[in-house]
């Protein structure tokens, strides 16, 4: 079951357990759950796959009074249970936050989210001091627990990690886990391929069926969807130019240079000669000027632009 796509028999499940499990649950309440149950083929199924989420959970009864009353204050302080049938399993959920080892999917779906839409940036500073910086149209949550994990979902950011030797800093991408020895690195997932540049320290990257790779300052690996792990290369210097507010490119093609320059503009570009595809782009760019970045290209290549009010813009070879 996954928490972050429930079902609406889900969630009703998910409230019927909690309220089964309620010490204040009467014979009336269970007749109730049991109609409901015998409605539709999907609530059953619903309820058992919420019963087998609930196992996964386990340890409640070895949890220490003191942190249970931690979970139940930070209920009161979110307003995060409105009804008392719905505390056992909030509670269930917070505490296991507060020191039991629960499922990864529970953890992500608990974990705080942040987003930048296309053409901004963010800066978010962790509890512990540790700094992440989200580029343009990144998607990435944060352990509300004190885990020091992220889920990087889509984007860029960049991390400035203050070093904890007894706990870890982990960026996850899909499968792959990013492990920190005290460092700053930039991470980015662009289409398929996700890169990670270390500028200062050393990172551990870990994936499925792989021996860590460890890189340190200076060094750069890129790896797939599907866990192919690139050789790693030297970081380009530029490679965090975008905190700056700059794109550097060296020797790239055209139609890469046009896709990095959509993610910071809400334009659409298409190249009206096929020969155009192979031309060699090198320069520094705007991430927040448009008109400049395309009169770099105009004046560089010598190729003609022209914009539609539609947010289109066109780029045809000289003298066509």
């Amino acid at each position: 079951m996954n928490p972050t796509r429930l079902t609406e028999p889900q969630r009703q499940a998910l409230q019927w357990l909690s309220s089964l499990r309620d010490d204040q649950a009467d014979e009336q309440q269970r007749r109730q759950f049991e109609n409901w149950l015998n409605t539709a083929p999907e609530h059953a199924d619903a309820y058992r796959q919420v019963q087998q989420f609930w196992q996964q959970l386990g340890g409640l009864s070895d949890l220490p009074e003191t942190r249970l009353d931690q979970a139940r204050s930070f209920v009161r302080r979110n307003q995060l249970a409105r009804r008392r049938r719905n505390l056992t399993l909030v509670i269930a959920v917070l505490a296991l936050g507060l020191g039991i080892r629960y499922p990864e999917p529970l953890q992500k779906w608990m974990a705080v989210p942040y987003q930048t839409v296309k053409g901004t940036r963010q800066n978010v500073i962790l509890s512990d001091g540790s700094r992440i910086e989200l580029n343009t149209g990144t998607k990435l949550r944060v352990d509300r627990f004190g885990s020091r994990t992220v889920w990087l979902e889509q984007g860029e950011a960049w991390f400035d990690v203050k070093h904890d030797a007894e706990q870890p800093f982990e960026v996850r991408v899909g499968a792959a886990r990013i492990r920190d020895v005290g460092t700053q690195f930039n991470v980015l997932v662009d289409r398929e391929q996700t890169t990670v540049a270390v500028t200062e320290g050393e990172v551990s990257l870990n994936l499925p069926g792989e021996p860590a790779l460890s890189l340190a300052a200076g060094l750069q690996a890129g790896f797939s969807a599907d866990g192919a792990l690139q050789t790693p290369s030297a970081t380009n210097a530029d490679t965090a130019a975008w905190r700056s507010g700059i794109l550097v490119f060296k020797h790239q093609r055209l139609p890469d240079v046009l896709r990095q320059l959509s993610r910071y503009h809400p334009v659409e570009f298409e190249l009206a000669d096929a020969n155009l595809q192979t031309l060699s782009v090198s320069g520094r760019f705007s991430t927040t000027d448009l008109d400049e970045s395309l009169s770099t290209l105009q004046n560089g290549l010598g190729v003609r632009i022209a914009r539609t009010a539609a947010g289109k813009i066109t780029i045809r070879a000289p003298n066509k």
